[in-house]
């Protein structure tokens, strides 16, 4: 850098820059040995010094010294090593001398020294692999011999269809829910009785179907029958109607099957001879229970006369029958079952 001037006429600081000569750097030493004081080559013996720890400057690796950051000389240094391409550097006058066509903006610098301007032309071994052919549109060295690039070489990432075997998702088998313990004869009978009587004072068909199935013991189911019949008619007046309703919507809902209301019937009866000693209204009671679940399929007369056969009282027996058939008779439906099963209610009136 020269010290700026102090006239601010430019003719005159080009002037001045013309008439400057450019030194080179042994000139620039021999000066500063002259006032410094120094004995005449002792900058030539340190420059020799940086040179020798940079490494060698016999023919060797093309950079001497190792990599970058390990120490040594940069590539175009004074005293380092001519590599292919590269400006030529002959000697130690590696400043460049200007000339009166080159202005302080033209000057040697980074971007505009002649080094630079070479360095466009460097050949292309020295660009790394892959990049010569894109640069100036030839193939690298990796690709030579397959003529001009065209489009980017592709890889398939396709991989040849391999037959993979279906995925066998073993169905769940479903454990069978280990049942409650069974509750006795005693505790049935118990939740049995209680059940009715709630069933009695509210009459909801639901909470006494809910009821039954919590009993959870279908052979329980004609037994519960008998209950069912023996507790409605103890009662005082008798609720015949609402016991009839029960059992003919738990047959509708097949918690209560045919056969367990005929295992039922015949139960009762089977005790109406003694029954009908304290309960003289039970026979006719029965027998319009009898009736009414003839009315809703569950039963026919052949149970009744089943019924009557384990009954040793004729009047009871009688009582049975006549409460039945007259059920059965008021309604249109039952004109006609009557008449389907005439020979039935024969045969149970002559017994």
């Amino acid at each position: 850098m020269f010290p700026a001037p102090l006239c601010s006429d430019s003719n005159v600081l080009f002037t001045l820059l013309v008439q400057m000569k450019a030194r080179t750097i042994t000139e620039i030493h021999t000066e500063a040995e002259k006032n410094l004081g120094l004995r005449p080559g002792a900058t030539a013996n340190m420059r020799r010094g940086m040179v020798s720890s940079g490494g060698p400057v016999s023919p060797g690796p093309v950079y001497p010294g190792g990599r970058p950051g390990a120490g040594g000389l940069m590539p175009g240094m004074p005293g380092t090593r001519r590599m292919p391409g590269m400006p030529g550097v002959d000697n130690d006058n590696w400043e460049v001398p200007r000339t009166r066509s080159m202005s302080r903006r033209d000057g040697p610098g980074p971007l505009h020294s002649p080094a630079v301007s070479k360095s466009a032309s460097m050949n292309t071994r020295l660009l790394p692999q892959g990049s010569s052919g894109i640069m100036s549109g030839k193939t690298s060295a990796l690709l030579q011999g397959s003529g001009s690039v065209s489009r980017p070489v592709t890889v398939s990432a396709e991989r040849p269809a391999q037959s993979v075997a279906p995925l066998t998702v073993p169905v769940p088998v479903e454990k069978p829910q280990p049942s409650g313990p069974k509750l006795s004869e005693e505790v049935l009978q118990r939740k049995t009785k209680s059940l009715l009587e709630e069933y009695f004072n509210v009459r909801l068909l639901g909470e006494a179907l809910q009821c039954v199935e919590e009993l959870g013991s279908p052979s329980y189911h004609p037994e519960f029958v008998k209950e069912a019949i023996s507790l409605s008619l103890e009662k005082s007046p008798p609720v015949v109607e609402p016991i009839a309703t029960l059992l003919e919507y738990l047959l509708s809902k097949k918690v209560v099957a045919p056969k367990d209301l005929e295992t039922g019937f015949l139960l009762y009866g089977a005790m109406l001879d003694d029954i009908g000693i304290d309960l003289p209204k039970a026979p006719n009671n029965f027998g319009e229970i009898v009736g009414k679940l003839i009315l809703a399929g569950g039963v026919d007369f052949k149970l009744v006369r089943e019924i009557i056969g384990k009954m040793e009282d004729d009047r009871f027996q009688k009582m049975v029958v006549d409460a039945a058939v007259r059920i059965v008779e008021s309604s249109e439906q039952g004109k006609s079952l009557l008449a389907s099963q005439a020979a039935d209610i024969e045969a149970c009136r002559n017994l």
